[in-house]
């Protein structure tokens, strides 16, 4: 064998040892955004990337199973009617019922509420039946809200208690257990970390306030509440 096989061999020798040696070791964690359906029948590209710095996008099909948050952008008095009573009458149903019998997260922009375009017409019995399917949902789970505050609502961990009804008789004599209230537009990990600083474990923020994904994670960990005003 000459010199030239030698190095050849050696080379290729090196690199199976370090591929091999990579392979052994733990493979390290790759962090994924979570998965948002939007239930449309038409594109929504507004909405779509005021998501996708949250989230995986995907339009809903038949072939999905899953998902992390699903959106109902248009409720028409068929699918509405379907969800109030709990039928299963098609894919879109199913697929929605499912997603709130696993406790994933669904939000109806209230914009898509097609009956409340007849108010001034509609008869007030069945005007008053639709509106009362709308609190079923509501009692079902799904959040009816703004499509201004989509956003606000799909990354906010859980629904927070009303700030009127915390309780405040273990509350010490220094104040360390009164929520902080925090006026920001955008809560940071940092900002929750000076307010763990203080001893604070519940913090007061306004109702379109954002929460990074981080400061979602130290929520979590730091067994932190949230209440929005």
């Amino acid at each position: 064998m000459n010199i030239e096989a030698l190095d050849r061999a050696a080379i290729v020798e090196a690199v199976t040892a370090e591929v091999m040696k990579r392979l052994g070791q733990k493979d390290e964690p790759i962090a994924c955004k979570k998965q948002a359906v939007l239930l449309t029948v038409e594109p929504l590209p507004e909405l779509e990337n005021m998501l996708k710095p949250y989230f995986e996008v995907r339009y809903y099909d038949e072939t999905l199973r899953d998902c992390d948050v699903l959106i109902i952008t248009n409720l028409c008095l068929q699918l509405l009617s379907n969800l109030a009573n709990g039928i299963s009458a098609g894919p879109r149903e199913r697929f929605v019922l499912t997603m709130l019998l696993k406790g994933r997260k669904v939000v109806a922009l209230e914009e898509g509420l097609n009956y409340r375009k007849y108010k001034s017409t509609a008869p007030v019995l069945l005007y008053k039946m639709y509106e009362e399917f709308t609190d079923k949902l509501s009692n079902y789970g799904i959040r009816v809200v703004k499509k201004q505050d989509v956003l606000t609502t799909c990354i906010e961990e859980g629904r927070s208690p009303d700030i009127h009804k915390v309780d405040h008789r273990t509350e010490s004599f220094d104040g360390s257990n009164q929520p902080e209230v925090l006026n920001r537009k955008v809560i940071t990990e940092a900002e929750l970390k000076k307010c763990r600083l203080k001893n604070r474990k519940e913090i007061v923020i306004d109702r379109h306030s954002i929460i990074t994904p981080l400061a979602q994670d130290y929520l979590r960990t730091q067994q932190m509440q949230v209440h929005r005003r």
